[in-house]
C-alpha cells in the first residue's frame, strides 16, 4: 500500500473509506511511499439491511396487509421477502463502492467484505476491475492502524 490509495471497509450494514496519506515527509515527498497512515474518508449506512420484515408487509397501523375481499384472504406469500431484502442490501452496498472508488479511486484499491457476501457484492459492482485486493473478512471493526496489515500480502506478514 502506497500514498494516495484507497481502503474500503464494508458490510451489508455500514461501509468505511480510508485514504493512504504519508506519515513521514520522506514519504510525502515520495522518497518512502511506503510509510503510511490512514485518514478517514466517510463511513455509509445502508439503509436497506436495516428494514424489518414487518415493516415490509404491514402497514402504518400495524396490521398485516392482506389482499381480499374484507381482509380474510391472503393472495400470496410474502416467502420471497428475505431474499427481496438481501438482493437490495448487495446492491446498495455495491452502488456506494462504486461511487467511492469514482470519487476517490485515483490509485490502488483494496476492499475488504465478509466472505459470504463477497461474490455478490463483487458481480453488482461496476468498478470491480479497479479492485487491487481483495481480503473476505470483517474488518469494520478492525482499528485503522491494523488495517495496513491485514491488507499486506501474505508473504510480507
Amino acid at each position: 500500500m502506497k500514498v494516495g490509495d484507497l481502503v474500503i471497509v464494508a458490510s451489508l450494514g455500514e461501509i468505511k473509506a480510508y485514504k493512504a496519506a504519508p506519515r513521514t515527509l520522506e514519504a510525502e515527498a515520495g522518497l518512502k511511499p511506503n510509510e503510511i497512515k490512514l485518514d478517514f474518508l466517510t463511513a455509509i449506512d445502508v439503509v436497506e439491511s436495516h428494514k424489518k420484515l414487518s415493516d415490509l408487509i404491514t402497514d402504518t397501523t400495524g396490521d398485516v396487509k392482506k389482499a381480499g375481499f374484507l381482509n380474510r384472504a391472503a393472495s400470496g406469500e410474502n416467502h420471497n421477502l428475505k431474499d427481496e431484502i438481501y438482493k437490495e442490501a448487495v446492491k446498495a452496498v455495491a452502488e456506494d463502492i462504486d461511487m467511492l472508488i469514482e470519487r476517490y479511486g485515483d490509485k490502488k484499491v483494496f476492499l475488504s467484505l465478509p466472505k459470504i457476501i463477497s461474490n455478490d457484492v463483487l458481480n453488482a459492482m461496476k468498478y470491480s476491475d479497479k479492485i487491487f485486493r481483495l481480503i473476505e473478512k470483517d474488518l469494520l471493526k478492525t482499528d485503522k492502524n491494523k488495517l495496513i496489515e491485514e491488507f499486506k500480502p501474505d508473504i510480507l506478514k
